[in-house]
């Protein structure tokens, strides 16, 4: 069923792709850049049920594979991470958590995700050198904690 509330978190999805690609993919620490779309799914994950986030997980991963031409791979990572990470993230939902934690969680988060991005990439050669497993795994993963972290700082709405 179709709810306003839906239509306005996929457009909440879109804007937060545009941010992804016009500002976050030429901000690059070490070769690696932080996934706005990853931290949104997440917090969605906190916030819906299951098949919401499988949804939201699968059309956002599409954008923005079309967005930066890699057509699957973040669909795939983002939806296969949703469906691992889901019944952690909503238990752990109404948990106060303090900055270290946050942190930790969404470390685990972004590896898990990059961990799946990079095994998909292998079936398709899409990188070849050592330097992309830098900086996707480990400045991407810890680029991604940090500015999940300072969202999680930031925010109003708990």
């Amino acid at each position: 069923m179709i709810r306003s509330e839906n239509i306005r978190t996929f457009f909440y999805g879109i804007g937060i792709i545009a941010i992804q690609v016009v500002l976050l993919r030429h901000l690059k620490i070490f070769g690696g850049e932080a996934d706005l779309v990853l931290l949104f799914l997440l917090w969605l994950c906190l916030k819906r049920t299951m098949r919401d986030c499988l949804i939201y997980a699968a059309f956002l991963g599409l954008l923005q594979d079309a967005m930066v031409d890699l057509w699957g791979l973040n669909m795939f990572s983002k939806t296969l991470l949703v469906f691992i990470l889901y019944g952690y993230l909503n238990r752990i939902a109404h948990s106060k958590f303090i900055f270290w934690q946050v942190f930790l969680v969404i470390l685990a988060s972004a590896l898990i995700h990059n961990l799946l991005f990079y095994g998909v990439s292998l079936f398709s050669e899409l990188y070849s050198s050592d330097y992309v497993v830098w900086s996707l795994l480990v400045a991407g993963t810890l680029f991604t904690a940090f500015l999940g972290s300072f969202l999680h700082l930031v925010r109003d709405d708990i």
